[in-house]
């Protein structure tokens, strides 16, 4: 282009017509504001900052989420945290359980005094103060837990002195993935909204994959491809908007169809049933509910 703007410009006829246009009022106007525009398009664009998409630390989200329900437990009186415990990067496989492990605990011990939580990281840790003799009540609740917990967990009690004995236990399992993480915020939003947490699992399933970062179409991302809503919260809010359409007499697949990730443009989704891609796809979901069933998702 610009070989033939140079060469045209070297020709006698084309110079003469630019003489003449170049004289023009009206065509210097258009010239100057035809710059102007383009300039201030180019200024705008280069000031204008750019927007930076969020992306869920899933580990960060996690630690935080298992900080707080610790405080949850210590809040219903269940357990006392030793004022010195560091809660910034608890351990999910450990915190998930701990309402497992306080219900053996008072089930072994008669008249129980309160367990406090020393340490809560890579290690449960569990004071138990007030006795004297701890008797076979160790070895009662190792049993006990192990039998609860199963072989993923490494059970210990030390008996020490000042009657104080300490629980330890450590996670030696595979680390949890993502699915498994979410098995309790689930159950949360089910048991708050009355669901089937195993449906609301499966939902998310086939939605994202468990992925808290996934993208969709028509600028819709996270978990459960919601327009609001970021990391766990779409959890919440997909449990509650599921709550919803089934208390107002909306049939499970038709309430799961809503659901759907995939619509195309000018697609309905009361209309699902005409397309064999959503159909399968709800098809699916229903069929994966027995699956987190057995696995023990139920309220």
């Amino acid at each position: 282009m610009a070989f033939i703007a140079v060469y045209l410009g070297r020709q006698p006829k084309i110079q003469n017509w630019l003489k003449v246009l170049w004289r023009a009022r009206r065509w210097k106007r258009w010239v100057i504001v035809f710059v102007v525009i383009i300039g201030a398009i180019a200024v705008t664009y280069w000031k204008h900052p750019k927007i930076e998409e969020k992306v869920i630390d899933i580990p960060a989200m996690f630690y935080g989420y298992s900080a707080n329900a610790v405080h949850k437990i210590d809040s219903a009186g269940k357990i006392k945290l030793e004022p010195v415990l560091d809660l910034s990067k608890p351990k999910a496989e450990l915190v998930y359980v701990l309402p497992l492990v306080i219900n053996s605990y008072n089930e072994i011990v008669s008249k129980p005094t309160m367990p406090v939580l020393t340490r809560m990281d890579d290690t449960l840790v569990i004071e138990m103060r007030g006795y004297k003799q701890f008797k076979n009540r160790a070895i009662l609740l190792t049993k006990l837990l192990k039998k609860n917990l199963g072989n993923r967990y490494d059970i210990n009690i030390n008996v020490g002195e000042n009657s104080v004995h300490t629980l330890q236990i450590a996670y030696i399992g595979n680390p949890w993935n993502v699915e498994q993480l979410c098995a309790l915020p689930v159950l949360e939003a089910a048991r708050v909204n009355q669901i089937d947490p195993a449906l609301l699992m499966s939902i998310i399933k086939h939605v994202s994959d468990f992925d808290f970062n996934f993208k969709g179409t028509k600028d819709k991302r996270g978990i459960l491809l919601l327009a609001d809503g970021m990391g766990l919260e779409q959890i919440y809010m997909g449990a509650e908007r599921l709550g919803k359409l089934l208390n107002i007499g909306i049939s499970r697949e038709n309430a799961v169809a809503t659901f759907y990730p995939d619509y195309g443009i000018g697609d309905k989704p009361e209309n699902w049933k005409q397309s064999p891609l959503a159909k399968s796809w709800v098809d699916q979901v229903l069929s994966d509910v027995s699956y987190y069933k057995e696995n023990g998702l139920r309220i």
